[in-house]
């Protein structure tokens, strides 16, 4: 199964690299889809939408870098991967099958 996304607790930055008020916010998604103004500008490839979107990103080893402290004006404190339900689905059939044989 390939992540769509995750939810992450990120804290905010000073330009400097230090945390600009210590408070984490929990649960923001990181995309790991794609964004295209001209086909669909209310959500990312994976249909999930634009306004429930923190950032968008590519993939997890792009998230794992926002874990560094000045690669962006937020850093990611920690992070759960996120897969499509259709994928969640089909893993459970699979295993079900692999079960009962």
């Amino acid at each position: 199964m390939k992540p769509i996304g995750a939810y992450a607790t990120v804290q905010w930055l000073k330009p400097d690299g230090t945390p600009e008020d210590g408070t984490e916010y929990s649960d923001v998604y990181f995309s790991f889809g794609d964004y295209d103004y001209d086909t669909d500008e209310d959500h990312d490839s994976y249909g999930v939408r634009d306004d429930r979107i923190f950032f968008y990103c590519d993939g997890e080893h792009a998230l794992k870098s926002y874990m560094t402290a000045g690669a962006e004006d937020f850093q990611v404190l920690s992070y759960e991967l996120e897969y499509s339900d259709r994928d969640i689905e089909q893993a459970n059939l699979i295993n079900e099958l692999e079960h009962n044989k």
